[in-house]
């Protein structure tokens, strides 16, 4: 007990020792959340009328007629996740989409060229597309009409208020404010005023979540949170009479938040999906959408191109025009292979002097190639024909003396694997007697994006067929929306239909599935297997459905974006860099935002540290215990901490651990870090203890010390200053990773950048403006620690 008594003073010394000197910052509470909303700002008005776009602020932009099929082969920006996203994806698959998280980003990325058009919802592609004289505006009638409403959770209160709020519109509707207020925002942006209103103050709040981000449906104008959607929710509060708190969370939290019960309404321009309306509770619409596609008005996209069914069938007629090479002629250069392929094992033990790249996925190493990482990149000809369509400056070569390889399914040696492989051969052998295996293939590899698999009748009774694959190589195997397709899920589909007996397809690592298969957890294994002999010996492979040749692929020279685009880029950032000053810091007062978000950060990281190190101390001590089961509890504790992401264990103390609570965000926030800080440093001081000789604390006991004097005066220095050094790399570390607090609705410095680049359009500077921010709280807290180590010495 005494010895347990003296660890407990000791450690308490080391902690009061360590933080002595160190700063008191107050902890500001807030409820604000980083990340990227599905749509972002910018001020308004249209381009000329050149663009066939209004000029004038007084009217929405008038916007031409598009068939969104013309589109395919050109890079398409949507909003990530979005309703157009989703549906783009199910119903046009033909289409290069380029997903964004913002749909500021996507219209920079429209007018720098980096994709042809974008798509978004027409309220906020007017408010973006204002005064951009090169953008052209389209609507294709064939897309659906999108509404937005506000999202309530299940409970009693929410239902409730839900119909509270049906209610307040049905009166907003039958006055005319309703199209009153939302023409207000959409029209006239930048004049458009929040009404005076008596929202009471006291009483129980409406606590209603949004990301103000977007104009003009909710965004920042100074310090005041408007837009269509904050002026509806202020209305409702004050026709119900109750006050009404606003709590900033990122856009795709917020679903989570409302269902989560952590906020009562959700409120930042949602779609209602039927998806959506599973976890959360929609109203009646407020407002109808469009979905606009913008162009540049340089010719690039045609809006009488024919369909892009048809012009697909056209493009991807031939397979791909194929060189010569030898694959000797790469030595010295590097090679990029699929890691443990049959590519990768032939050129080890036949090419020992080539410099391979290993890569897990194709499409990885076909993107390598592209930005100069290896300098050639080899794989089977039908992944690389669907890797290397629309690819202008990647040139595709053979080499007659590589192999031809085999491509099979995969069963066990079992008497049900035999049987099976034995129906699969029988199978392959009707389609290639009747042309459809070539058919199969040809339809696949030459027309990837219009391909479409059949419709089949496969049983729902009986003992299934277990498959493994793995859904991620085009045109073999690969998922379109929520829809295993490609070559071998087809042959899949087919094979059960043909036998008779119902299919469940698990989704399995490609380096899992032949074991998977071996150890019978599954009956066939498929994702464009090559048959060798060593693979044969543990599993047994079909006949072949398919013969491949190794292509290797080049970059055209001279492809690549000149230097001089880089030096102009750079000139034109340093040459505005006192006009971006002025519009992300000192208009509307922005600096306020930018001040709020560094006293959260602040707050975060330096009672994160401190309670962190006592959290640090207490598990020590727990650590060090001679009681098996508190070094067990303490062992267990610092693994999980360790293991677990910070982010994942964030969004796990909020949306879990403290739902329903009161607790704010900002303290929510501080006992993770906290918990996850202390892990570390229970080591740390464990480590530093451990590593004093006990000869010196006992030989100042012989001199008389009393032991915690002893340890006070002759081991906690050294400790300390051993400690010191590793101590203050953690809180380097914790200072920046406080960078994804925005997922649980705190306003921290990334949050606030966000909401300033969202209105003022500016990609560079909040981006410098915060890793200068972040730079410097971490130089502050390394400062006091290096005082504090001169201090020790």
């Amino acid at each position: 007990m005494k010895k347990h008594t003296l660890l407990i003073a000791a450690i308490l010394s080391m902690v009061a020792a360590l933080w002595a000197p160190a700063v008191h910052a107050e902890a500001t509470e807030s409820t604000s959340s980083t990340g990227q909303s599905e749509t972002a700002a910018q001020p308004a008005v249209t381009p000329s009328a050149e663009a066939e776009v209004t000029t004038t602020d007084e009217e929405v932009p008038t916007v031409g007629t598009i068939s969104v099929r013309c589109l395919a082969g050109k890079p398409l920006g949507v909003p990530q996740g979005t309703v157009q996203d989703i549906y783009l994806m199910e119903r046009y698959p033909e289409l290069e989409l380029q997903r964004h998280n913002f749909e500021a980003d996507m219209m920079l990325a429209l007018e720098k060229g980096n994709c042809d058009a974008a798509i978004m919802d027409d309220v906020i592609c007017f408010a973006l597309a204002r005064k951009k004289p090169n953008i052209l505006l389209y609507e294709d009638p064939q897309l659906p009409k999108n509404f937005m409403g506000m999202a309530f959770n299940r409970s009693e209160e929410g239902k409730t208020l839900c119909r509270q709020f049906n209610e307040f519109l049905m009166v907003l509707r039958d006055s005319g404010e309703l199209e009153e207020i939302c023409e207000k925002w959409i029209l006239h942006t930048d004049t458009a005023e929040m009404p005076k209103l008596n929202i009471p103050t006291e009483g129980e709040p409406i606590i209603v979540g949004m990301e103000p981000c977007t104009e003009p449906i909710v965004f920042m104008r100074g310090e005041e949170i408007v837009g269509m959607d904050a002026e509806l929710i202020y209305r409702f509060a004050a026709h119900i009479g109750r006050p009404v708190q606003i709590k900033n969370i990122d856009y795709y939290g917020l679903l989570t938040a409302v269902a989560a019960g952590q906020i009562n309404i959700a409120s930042s321009g949602f779609l209602i999906t039927a998806e959506r309306g599973q976890s959360v509770l929609f109203s009646d619409p407020y407002y109808v959408s469009r979905s606009i596609i913008a162009t540049r008005n340089d010719g690039s996209v045609d809006p009488q191109t024919v369909p892009a069914t048809e012009a697909e069938e056209t493009a991807t007629e031939d397979f791909p025009q194929l060189g010569t090479i030898a694959v000797q002629s790469l030595t010295g250069r590097k090679l990029g292979v699929p890691q443990g392929t049959v590519q990768d094992i032939y050129l080890m033990e036949h090419f020992p002097e080539l410099e391979l790249q290993r890569h897990n996925f194709e499409a990885d190493m076909m993107l390598a190639l592209e930005r100069g990482i290896c300098d050639a990149a080899i794989m089977d000809d039908v992944i690389c024909y669907a890797l290397a369509r629309k690819k202008p400056n990647i040139l595709l070569y053979v080499d007659p003396a590589l192999p031809k390889n085999f491509m099979g399914m995969a069963f066990n040696h079992t008497e049900r694997g035999k049987q099976l492989c034995r129906q699969f051969n029988e199978f392959l052998s009707e389609l290639k007697e009747s042309g459809e295996l070539e058919a199969i293939c040809e339809k696949w590899i030459r027309h990837t994006d219009t391909a479409e698999m059949p419709k089949l009748n496969i049983p729902t009774e009986g003992e299934p067929i277990i498959v493994g694959m793995e859904p991620c190589t085009e045109p073999i195997v690969f998922m379109r929306g929520e829809e295993i397709v490609g070559m071998d899920a087809e042959l899949i589909y087919r094979f059960a239909a043909h036998i008779g007996r119902p299919i469940q397809i698990k989704n399995i690592d490609y380096y899992g599935l032949l074991t998977a298969v071996a150890a019978g957890q599954i009956d066939i294994a498929s994702s464009g297997f090559l048959i060798t002999s060593e693979r044969a010996e543990s599993v047994l492979f079909s006949d072949p459905y398919y013969t491949s040749s190794s292509v290797i692929a080049m970059r055209r020279e001279g492809a690549g974006a000149p230097a001089s685009a880089v030096t102009k880029a750079a000139e034109g950032i340093l040459g505005s860099i006192v006009d971006s000053f002025y519009r992300n810091i000192i208009v509307e007062k922005r600096y306020m935002l930018i001040w709020d978000g560094l006293k959260a950060t602040f707050a975060i990281a330096f009672f994160s540290t401190l309670f962190g190190t006592m959290v640090g101390a207490a598990v020590c001590y727990l650590r060090m215990s001679r009681n098996r089961f508190w070094q067990w509890v303490a062992y267990l504790y610092i693994d999980i901490m360790r293991g677990t992401p910070i982010l994942i264990l964030l969004m796990l103390m909020y949306y879990v651990a403290f739902a329903g609570t009161q607790v704010e965000a900002l303290y929510v926030a501080i006992i993770t870090f906290s918990l996850n800080f202390g892990a570390y440093v229970s080591e740390m001081f464990r480590s530093a203890i451990t590593s004093i000789d006990r000869g010196q604390s006992e030989a100042g006991i012989a001199m008389g010390f009393t032991p915690f004097h002893s340890f006070y005066y002759i081991v906690l220095p050294q400790a300390i200053k051993r400690v010191l050094p590793v101590f203050k790399g953690e809180v380097i570390s914790l200072i920046k990773n406080t960078s994804v607090v925005g997922y649980i609705a705190i306003a921290d410095l990334t949050k606030m950048t966000d909401i300033i680049r969202a209105r003022t359009f500016d990609p560079f500077f909040p981006l410098l403006m915060v890793a200068l921010l972040y730079f410097l709280i971490a130089w502050l807290f390394t400062f006091t620690l290096d005082c504090l180590s001169r201090k020790v010495k």
